[in-house]
């Protein structure tokens, strides 16, 4: 089978990320110009990390439409409050200049 059997827990773990994260306010898109924002958003990189969480979740042995649900959910909550503590804004070139005067 070229379309691999699980692909609607996959599914269910963007969708559930996309509608937390925006029921959370985050924005839908990171601010333009988008190649140099950091602004966390619904599509970057809460969907992403939500369907790269279920598929480590999934190769655990634990997989089923909860388990998707759940791991969504668990990634927009992540995404919102506690990514940018772990990975922190990189600073721009002038503002590294002037903290070390």
């Amino acid at each position: 089978m070229i379309i691999h059997a699980n692909v609607f827990s996959y599914l269910i773990a963007l969708a559930a990320a996309l509608i937390l994260g925006l029921v959370l306010r985050l924005p839908l898109l990171p601010n333009k110009p988008i190649r140099h924002s950091w602004t966390i958003s619904a599509v970057f990189p809460t969907a992403v990390l939500a369907v790269g969480f279920y598929a480590m979740v999934y190769e655990l042995g634990y997989q089923g439409y909860i388990v998707a649900l759940i791991t969504g959910i668990i990634t927009a909550l992540f995404s919102k409050f506690i990514l940018e503590k772990l990975v922190p804004v990189p600073q721009k070139d002038g503002e590294e200049e002037s903290s070390h005067e």
